[in-house]
């Protein structure tokens, strides 16, 4: 088992899929960090199983940033 605490890894996580979502919609990374953020924290505080927040966050967030794209 990793060393590393569980906190440390998903700040890794969310950094490198913020990263990602900002590359792929041509998105401040700031702007995409904010959005996937209020995201994260609306599914964490509202779902019951949470095996699969970053997942729906992402898509979430994804979708979010195509309909600012096409405004």
């Amino acid at each position: 088992m990793s060393d590393e605490p569980t906190h440390a890894r998903d700040l890794g996580k969310t950094q490198s899929i913020t990263e990602r979502l900002a590359h792929e919609t041509n998105t401040p990374i700031e702007q995409v960090a904010e959005i996937y953020a209020t995201e994260s924290a609306e599914l964490e505080r509202t779902a019951r199983v949470k095996t699969f927040i970053s997942v729906l966050a992402t898509r979430r967030t994804r979708i979010i940033l195509n309909q600012r794209s096409v405004s």
